[in-house]
């Protein structure tokens, strides 16, 4: 007999019946976590969030440290899974970056704004932040203008100053000038001992003095930090007690002869100091006020030539970079090139700003190296030197060592040349000696191997 529809419906039914008991009873199949232990899982992220927390390299912007902590470092791993996600959210060793403000500058209030207040819902995220790490070391990171209660806020950090690994005070990319500080609020903060840091930003946070009055200061800071390895100032500065690690030193806007407490008479001894980066100062005190006989990198952006001009520097011997910006005829530049006798590359342009270079001025010659007294003596020459390629060879005959020379304007094809042959002749001399890149051109050697940088 046929089997009629309604028994093959019934039969259809039973089959799919089964078939999902049977899918009920099994086990679910493997996962991820089944397979990887938790130690193992645990080093996974431990890896990855030690790499998306590395600090930036000086020097950077507020913006960058925006960028970089608009997101936990492990979001996409939160995202997998409900066991990830819960993994990393109570782990105090991935919530060791503590923002204050960082949110705020992004047009992100703090939760619970609405109901607290502004002010309330910033400290207790911060008080969260800070319960939430335990006592691992942390980054902490505060975005001046956007600080509601300077003295709360400080209490607040300085209750866990032991911690502090890496520390930024910085300012809102869109805003100049934070809201005036204390001078001694801001000397508070840093007045404890600082046994974990080792790396230090000050922004350009507006001070007032003790007077009360509104009138901008630049401060001096004394900074008790023996592990700190990387300082950063901006138009204030901060002066370690025990400056024996440090490597990295960047000064930006800084006036020695206007800080306070003043500094007068300012000698710093950085015996590990490797590169030293100044910006908008007087280089010539900088240089004198911090001994620093190890040091292989000097970036100068001064804005201006630097007078006056120290009495005396000490010889330079393990200096291999040097980037000055070419202002013009500079003495503190013309006294400082001699004592580099094992100088390896000299750039007249900070290297990597490239795009701040008003391309008007690149029809000039290289006009810092028109007088440099010092390099006359030295090749026993007493007569006026040429704006062009005779500089440029001054510099390599008067520094032997000199590799690698990177020069801003092209001195043959500016336009009062009078004589660019001969200026095309000696470049391609110079160019048998030395790697001479102009402008932007790419590095090359002798043997036709290139390289950018």
């Amino acid at each position: 007999m046929e089997p009629v529809a309604s028994d093959l419906l019934q039969n259809e039914t039973n089959s799919a019946l089964s078939s999902q008991s049977a899918a009920a009873a099994a086990p679910p199949p493997p996962s991820i976590n089944d397979a990887l232990p938790p130690e193992l899982l645990l080093s996974i992220f431990d890896y990855i969030y030690t790499e998306m927390t590395q600090p930036l390299s000086y020097p950077y912007t507020t913006s960058e440290i925006v960028e970089r902590n608009r997101r936990h470092a492990l979001l996409d791993a939160m995202l997998v899974c409900r066991a990830w996600h819960d993994l990393v959210a109570v782990s105090p060793r991935y919530r060791t970056t503590i923002d204050v403000g960082i949110r705020e500058s992004i047009g992100m209030w703090p939760k619970g704004a609405k109901p607290l207040g502004y002010g309330e819902a910033q400290r207790m995220f911060l008080k969260q932040q800070l319960a939430g790490s335990g006592e691992v070391p942390i980054q902490v990171n505060v975005v001046m203008d956007k600080v509601d209660d300077f003295t709360v806020t400080f209490d607040l950090l300085r209750s866990q100053a032991h911690r502090w690994q890496v520390f930024n005070l910085l300012t809102a990319p869109d805003s100049g000038m934070s809201e005036p500080i204390d001078q001694s609020q801001l000397e508070g903060l840093f007045n404890l001992p600082l046994p974990c840091l080792t790396s230090l930003h000050v922004g350009r946070c507006w001070v007032r003095p003790a007077t009360g009055d509104r009138r901008r200061i630049s401060a001096s800071l004394q900074v008790d930090a023996p592990r700190l390895r990387a300082l950063s100032c901006e138009l204030h500065l901060a002066i370690p007690r025990s400056p024996s690690h440090l490597r990295y030193l960047s000064i930006t806007g800084v006036h020695l002869e206007n800080l306070q407490p003043s500094v007068d008479g300012l000698r710093v001894e950085l015996d590990q100091l490797l590169e030293l980066q100044i910006t908008a100062c007087n280089a010539g005190a900088i240089l004198s006020a911090f001994s620093t006989p190890i040091l292989s990198k000097l970036v100068v952006d001064t804005k201006t030539a630097s007078y006056p001009v120290p009495q005396s520097l000490p010889q330079y011997q393990h200096l291999k970079e040097l980037q000055w910006d070419d202002l013009g005829p500079d003495p503190t530049f013309s006294m400082f090139l001699p004592l580099c006798p094992h100088l390896t590359f000299f750039a007249d342009y900070v290297v990597g700003l490239e795009e701040d270079v008003p391309l008007g001025v690149i029809d000039e010659p290289p006009t810092i190296l028109l007088e440099i007294p010092n390099i006359r003596i030295l090749r026993g020459k007493e007569e006026d030197l040429w704006p062009g390629m005779t500089e440029i060879a001054e510099l390599f005959d008067a520094v032997p060592s000199i590799q690698r020379i990177r020069v801003l304007r092209d001195p043959t094809t500016r336009g009062d040349l009078e004589n660019q042959t001969n200026e095309v002749r000696l470049l391609g001399k110079l160019r048998e000696k030395v790697n001479v890149a102009l402008w932007l051109e790419p590095w090359s050697d002798s043997k036709g191997l290139s390289e950018t940088g």
